[in-house]
């Protein structure tokens, strides 16, 4: 029992760390002139370029939809890594506390971001952005809390 205690303060610290790291890392992007950020769209299309022609999609949507998927998967990882942290802080049971608590969090998260490209050169900041994010990181959040769903009654019929 006290290791699974310990177990679970291990993980709840690595959540937390994730969080933070990742949250650094949205944050530093923002911090990007709007030429530099646009530069490392422009990488990520090349690579995907092909696909675009694959799948009968014009190469010049490419670049929002690059940028609007990264906002969406970024702040899909918050949304699980926030999760994570508080399932793991209530000993593993998941409640819908947990998820406003994400998603909220999330929320500001990507209002904060937002703000930053304000003072920018430039970049701007865009609600649409904002609900992009809150979209994305609500889509990881119920991952996750599907996900301990599944594990919580996987280990309830074990356990009998």
């Amino acid at each position: 029992m006290k290791q699974m205690q310990h177990y679970n303060k291990l993980w709840n610290w690595l959540a937390y760390c994730g969080v933070a790291i990742w949250t650094f890392f949205i944050w530093r992007n923002s911090l990007m002139p709007a030429s530099q950020s646009a530069a490392q769209s422009l990488q990520v299309l090349d690579v995907l370029d092909s696909l675009l022609e694959w799948m009968g999609l014009p190469v010049s949507i490419g670049h929002g939809l690059v940028r609007k998927l990264a906002h969406m998967l970024e702040f899909a990882l918050l949304g699980v890594l926030w999760e994570l942290a508080l399932v793991t802080r209530v000993r593993g049971h998941r409640s819908w506390y947990s998820v406003q608590c994400a998603c909220s969090l999330c929320l500001l998260t990507a209002m904060m971001d937002e703000t930053i490209q304000v003072f920018v050169p430039g970049r701007g900041s865009q609600v649409t952005d904002v609900w992009i994010d809150f979209a994305g990181a609500c889509v990881g959040v119920l991952v996750v809390f599907v996900l301990a769903g599944y594990w919580e009654k996987k280990r309830r019929t074990e356990s009998r």
